[in-house]
């Protein structure tokens, strides 16, 4: 049980980091020329409904223990900013999310569909902007498409980022336009002509 409590606080906790990394993703000023850009008002993370105040507060306050942030008092509002060790944890976990190529493509489809609500629109950008690093091809506006199996790295990814309930993974033998995204995955080199 406490292994579990660790892992649900170190989910919730990156998912803190990613919400103060989508300031980061917006911008090309490196972190030092301007830290502010980096900040969250706490009256924002305790307004979030899915949790309540003291989960929240202890998660800063773990956060901040382990260096990963800062509280920034400013003009009476107390601000969250991520540090540079919190990036580096950050990046640390979102490169462990991999996804291991088989020796040959199954010839099925993997159909990753999110419906994520405007509240939570920065780990909505979070989860499209790791999709696509991990090589998956948009087909439709929250609509991946990937050929090789996944389901347990976007569950991971989808628990971290606290949206799990909202993101929804098909597997598929058949789809249209397959011709297209066939080309497009030979083109990222994803797929090869061995696979086909």
């Amino acid at each position: 049980m406490r292994e579990e409590k660790k892992e649900i606080i170190k989910l919730t906790s990156i998912k803190l980091l990613m919400t103060l990394v989508e300031a980061a993703e917006k911008t090309a000023r490196p972190f030092f020329e301007s830290s502010r850009i980096y900040r969250q008002p706490i009256r924002k993370y305790l307004a979030d409904d899915r949790y309540d105040k003291t989960k929240i507060n202890d998660r800063i306050q773990y956060l901040k223990k382990i260096g990963a942030i800062k509280i920034v008092i400013e003009n009476k509002e107390k601000f969250v900013e991520i540090s540079p060790i919190g990036f580096k944890k950050l990046k640390e976990f979102s490169s462990k999310i991999e996804i291991p190529r088989p020796e040959k493509w199954d010839k099925m489809w993997r159909i990753v569909i999110f419906d994520i609500k405007e509240k939570l629109r920065s780990s909505r950008d979070s989860l499209r902007l790791k999709l696509k690093n991990l090589g998956f091809i948009k087909i439709q506006k929250s609509v991946y498409i990937f050929p090789f199996p996944c389901t347990e790295e976007i569950s991971t990814l989808s628990k971290s980022l606290g949206v799990e309930k909202s993101v929804t993974i098909f597997i598929a033998e058949i789809i249209q336009g397959e011709k297209e995204i066939i080309y497009k995955f030979m083109k990222n080199r994803t797929l090869n002509k061995k696979d086909l």
